[in-house]
C-alpha cells in the first residue's frame, strides 16, 4: 500500500546542524545502508563494468556520497579481490567529506572527495560510471529529472541510482531500523522523512522517460529500495528520440 509523497526538510540538511550530531547522524546512516546490505547491490554491476577495461581502473563518481560509506566498501571489496576502481564522493558538506576522509583512511583506501553542490554547481566530467543512493527523493521533480540528465552528461559508460521505494510496509520497516542501528534523533526523523519523500517505483520510472525520453527498467532491490541502470544498452534501444542533454547547473 502507498500513500501520497510528502517532502519535508531533512534535519541533516540543517547547514546549521551540530558537526558532532552530524557525525552521529552520519554514523547511523552508515549502519543502516550496511544492514540493508545496499553497497552489495552497486557492487556486481561495477565489478562487471571494471571487467571489461581490464588496461585501467574504472573511475567511479557517487553524486549526494554523505559519509561515503558505500565507496569506502567498494573499494575496501576491490582492494582484496584485485579489482581497480578509482571512486571520487562528491557532497555539498565539508562535515561529511571530512568523515568520509578520516573513514577512507581508516580503512586503507584511498577516496577522492569533492565539496560540491550537484544542484547548484553541476558536476565534474571524467568518470566512466556515476552513481546515486538515497539522494532522489529530496528533490523536486524538475531537479530528479535534470540531474538524471547531468549524470548521463558526465559519465562514459553509466549510471546507477537507488533510493527508497514508498509505500506504507517500506516505512514501518525502516522506522524500526532506524531505531535498531541508532540513538541519533536526526537518524530517527530522517529515516521515516525519506521514506515519505520517497518516489515509488511507477513515478521514478515515470521522471527517467522524461529525463532521458526512453524507458529505463526501475527493479525492485531489497529491502526497501529501487534500483535504475542507465547504460549503452538502454540507448542503443532507443529509435530516433531527442536526446535531452543538461550542462551544469540545476536552476
Amino acid at each position: 500500500m502507498t500513500f501520497a509523497r510528502i517532502r519535508s526538510d531533512e534535519w541533516m540538511d540543517d547547514p546549521g546542524l551540530d558537526p558532532d550530531r552530524h557525525r552521529q547522524a552520519l554514523a547511523g546512516l552508515a549502519r543502516l545502508n550496511r544492514i540493508s546490505l545496499v553497497s552489495r547491490v552497486f557492487y556486481p554491476r561495477l565489478v562487471r563494468l571494471a571487467s571489461q577495461q581490464p588496461r585501467r581502473p574504472l573511475r567511479i563518481l557517487d553524486v549526494a556520497s554523505g559519509s561515503a560509506d558505500l565507496p569506502i566498501d567498494w573499494l575496501c571489496r576491490a582492494k582484496r579481490q584485485g579489482i581497480q576502481m578509482e571512486v571520487t564522493s562528491l557532497d555539498r558538506s565539508e562535515t561529511a567529506m571530512d568523515f568520509a576522509l578520516e573513514s577512507a583512511k581508516a580503512a586503507g583506501v584511498t577516496l577522492g572527495t569533492v565539496v560540491r553542490d550537484c544542484l547548484v554547481d553541476g558536476l565534474p566530467s571524467g568518470f566512466d560510471v556515476v552513481t546515486n543512493s538515497l539522494f532522489m527523493h529530496h528533490l523536486e521533480n524538475y531537479q530528479a529529472v535534470r540531474l538524471i540528465q547531468e549524470m548521463w552528461r558526465v559519465s562514459e559508460r553509466s549510471v546507477l541510482i537507488c533510493d527508497l521505494d514508498r509505500s506504507s510496509v517500506n516505512l514501518a520497516l525502516v522506522a524500526a531500523a532506524s531505531r535498531l542501528v541508532s540513538r541519533s534523533d536526526i537518524v530517527h526523523h530522517d529515516a521515516t522523512a525519506s521514506v515519505r519523500a520517497a518516489y515509488s517505483r511507477p513515478e521514478f520510472s515515470s521522471l527517467l522517460r522524461q529525463a532521458m525520453g526512453y524507458d529505463i527498467p526501475v527493479r525492485i532491490s531489497f529491502p526497501c529500495r529501487f534500483l535504475a541502470a542507465i547504460d549503452q544498452a538502454c540507448v542503443a534501444e532507443r529509435v530516433g528520440a531527442p536526446s535531452p542533454i543538461l550542462s551544469g547547473a540545476i536552476p
